[in-house]
């Protein structure tokens, strides 16, 4: 084996490393991306580094990603932050600059692989705790309430979880279309049943709640096309599963009408809640966005700003750190621009996926789907653990991407 060859097999490794780990350990994805940058920059010298990545800008969403990490960039220059948030907020969204790298990295199908190997190994583990969690208890999860109708996340808070076991229900449904056995199959369909119901009767995390559904319809309607008694069949079928688990889960439904009765209770003289809050931070980012539409106040400016306007300890505990919605966040930070880019890198991934074959195609139409709901209810980009699993497998995705033959 050359040298160039080792490197680069090395920052491959360290590249499935993170993947492995980002669903259960934050610490352990961090030192894994530490190697995969060393050795990329080893590799920029002495193997291949600079000429796969050069490559990778030609995929559909390496420009828009670049595009949008600059933009944030330049818009520190009018931000009220200090040098520090300035460049926490730099380093939380630095993944947008690295993503042509993880995509030259996956150009080839054995690395892409035993990426998804390793990812599906560690929510394979989650998926199994969750379950024995309902029985037994384990030290070093992240719940410990035995019995169903209860919360029971392991690694992650249940936001995370529940947009990470989303993914892994459609994907487990996405490898059943393609087993080539039905005992392979039935077993993948399995999977995604104890993923699904592991989201809507033992957690409870909202966000799971909708994403799940979302992006098993999503799924349905963009691997079965335009058959129409097919698409029914699939419609009909996500239907009811959400409507039994509705009318099933105790969990779920408490969960729900907490959620409702916060809403439209929501004001800052009475308590924070989870669901109220995000109602107060809808109302600020919105108000202030109207007075810098265009660019925005500046990166990192939002914690600045909504300190001086939620004044209360411990609603500014909550609301002062994000606003708990990406879509508002670029717009308030970086303006209608910001917002604009953000969109190009959604967008740029969704038409690709038009041109792919199914159930590819469906497999990335259920990722933006859940990309949009999470990041309507949350700054994924933002946070760590969902920051890797978005920047990630938009990576993996797409680096996969081929167009669809012709007929």
């Amino acid at each position: 084996m050359t040298p160039s060859t080792a490197i680069s097999q090395a920052a491959k490794a360290s590249l499935v490393l993170v993947f492995f780990a980002f669903p259960m350990s934050v610490a352990l994805a961090n030192v894994g991306l530490f190697f995969t940058l060393a050795f990329w920059l080893f590799g920029c010298v002495w193997g291949t580094s600079l000429r796969d990545t050069r490559a990778a800008l030609s995929n559909p969403v390496a420009w828009p990603a670049l595009a949008l990490f600059a933009w944030i960039a330049i818009a520190a220059l009018w931000s009220p932050a200090d040098g520090s948030l300035i460049g926490d907020a730099l380093g939380k969204y630095a993944k947008f600059l690295m993503l042509p790298m993880f995509i030259g990295l996956l150009n080839d199908p054995a690395t892409r692989r035993r990426c998804w190997q390793g990812f599906a190994v560690a929510m394979l583990f989650t998926l199994l705790i969750t379950w024995l969690n309902v029985w037994f208890d384990f030290s070093w999860t992240r719940t410990h309430n035995q019995g169903f109708g209860k919360d029971h996340t392991v690694f992650k808070d249940r936001i995370a979880q529940g947009i990470l076991m989303s993914f892994f229900t459609v994907m487990a449904a996405f490898y059943a279309m393609r087993a080539s056995s039905r005992t392979g199959a039935c077993l993948a369909w399995a999977v995604a049943a104890l993923a699904a119901a592991s989201l809507l009767f033992l957690s409870a995390g909202r966000t799971g709640y909708v994403s799940l559904p979302i992006a098993l319809l999503a799924f349905a309607m963009f691997a079965v096309g335009l058959q129409v008694r097919k698409l029914a069949l699939a419609l009909f079928a996500v239907v009811a599963v959400v409507a039994i688990a509705f009318t099933t889960s105790s969990v779920i439904q408490s969960r729900t009408a907490l959620a409702w009765q916060e809403i439209t209770t929501s004001t800052l003289s009475g308590p924070v809640t989870s669901a109220g809050s995000r109602v107060e931070m809808i109302r600020f980012t919105l108000e202030e966005a109207l007075n810098d539409p265009i660019l925005g106040h500046g990166t990192a400016s939002y914690p600045v700003l909504a300190k001086a306007y939620f004044t209360d300890e411990a609603w500014c505990w909550v609301v002062c750190v994000h606003p708990h919605n990406q879509f508002l966040f670029f717009l308030f930070e970086q303006g209608m621009v910001g917002l604009l880019l953000f969109l190009w890198f959604i967008v740029a991934m969704a038409r690709h996926a038009g041109r792919q074959e199914a159930p590819s195609r469906a497999l990335v139409m259920a990722f933006v789907a859940i990309l949009v709901v999470s990041n309507m209810t949350h700054s994924s980009f933002w946070l760590s653990t969902e920051n890797h699993f978005f920047i990630l497998m938009t990576a993996l995705l797409m680096a996969a991407a081929r167009p669809r033959s012709p007929a």
